[in-house]
This record gives structure tokens, C-alpha cells and sequence, in this order.
């Protein structure tokens, strides 16, 4: 039992580890006034309070973990009686807004995605009706606003992301493990985001 549960923990960190990867390169392009433009006008648009449902419950209804948009797409597509409505927006996260999908039923908002660290089981969305899902030449859909294909998220603080991606590369090849990386970071520049200005 306890050879299984050190497995367990290892796979678990090695996973967060390259999710942390991945989300910072992500999250660490260029800053461009489309960007700026753009943040300014999801602000303006409606919020709405998104519940969680317990990780176990999305888990043993086959929800995907970090991958909200697949889950919704497909809680959608499997309603005969169309009573669940895949959106698209921004779920506010500090000082940006990243992209996610939801499900709406009867005006009931809820994340069908499973987290592998333990997450809030209420948060801030922006529905964005201005995003449409078009297939490209690889035969997969992207996520597309006024003929723009969005990025991850949009940041309030850009250099901040540039900065932590960074960070993170020289730490790894330092020797520390992706996982750990994540963690300082996080407790330095990440708690030095969090700091600054929410939205």
C-alpha cells in the first residue's frame, strides 16, 4: 500500500509539474494592444457565479481533468433533451481571465473539470458570446473572437507572465524538478501577482 501511494504522489507531481510548464508558456506570449483591447471588453461584459461539483463526481462521470472544453462539448452533444448549454468565456483567476468552458442548465452554472490540486467550488465567469469554435485545416475546433484565435487567458500584467516562464526554465535547469519550480515560483512572483491590482 504504501509503494502504491509514493507511485501516486510521484506521478501526481510529475503531472503538475508539466501542467505548470505548459500554462506558463501558455501564458508568456508578447503583449499586444489587441490583448489590452480585448481584456477591456470582456470586462465590460456580465459575470456569473460557476459552481465545482466534488472531483470524485466529475471524475466517475468521465470528465477529463484540464480539459473543460472536450467535457462541455461533450455534456452538450449527449443531452437528448438539450437541457445543458456549452459556453464559452473567461473564468477570472487574480489579475487575468482564462479561458474555459462551462455548463449552463436552466441557469445553474457549473465547471464540469476536474483539478489534480484542490480548487475553490465557486468562481467568477465571464460568458463571452463573441467566441465561436471553428475547425481549421487540422481537423480540430479552436476557440476564435472577431476572427482572432484566442490565446490561453488574457493578462492584466503581461510582463509578470514573461517573467515567472522564465524563471521557471532557469530553475528546471538548475537541476530542480518541475514540480518544485512550480512551487517557488509561485511562492515569489506568483505571490507578487497576486498582490497587484485583481480584476
Amino acid at each position: 500500500m504504501g509503494n502504491d501511494t509514493t507511485a501516486n504522489n510521484k506521478l501526481q507531481k510529475k503531472e503538475l509539474g508539466e501542467l505548470a510548464l505548459r500554462n506558463a508558456e501558455q501564458m508568456a506570449f508578447p503583449p499586444t494592444e489587441w490583448e489590452a483591447d480585448t481584456l477591456a471588453e470582456v470586462l465590460a461584459l456580465p459575470r456569473v457565479t460557476v459552481t465545482r461539483p466534488p472531483e470524485e463526481q466529475l471524475l466517475a462521470a468521465g470528465m477529463l481533468p484540464y480539459d473543460c472544453h472536450v467535457n462541455c462539448f461533450a455534456q452538450a452533444a449527449n443531452d437528448p433533451d438539450r437541457m445543458n448549454r456549452h459556453v464559452c468565456g473567461w473564468m477570472i483567476y487574480g489579475s487575468d481571465l482564462i479561458l474555459h468552458s462551462v455548463v449552463e442548465t436552466r441557469g445553474h452554472w457549473h465547471c464540469l473539470t476536474p483539478q489534480l490540486v484542490q480548487a475553490p467550488s465557486q468562481f467568477q465567469f465571464i460568458p463571452d458570446p463573441f467566441i465561436e469554435w471553428l475547425e481549421k485545416n487540422d481537423g480540430v475546433k479552436h476557440a476564435f473572437r472577431g476572427g482572432v484565435r484566442l490565446p490561453q487567458g488574457l493578462r492584466k500584467f503581461p510582463g509578470r507572465h514573461l517573467r515567472m516562464r522564465d524563471e521557471l526554465h532557469d530553475l528546471i535547469a538548475s537541476g530542480m524538478s518541475a514540480f518544485d519550480a512550480r512551487k517557488m515560483v509561485d511562492v515569489t512572483l506568483g505571490a507578487e501577482l497576486r498582490k497587484m491590482d485583481p480584476i
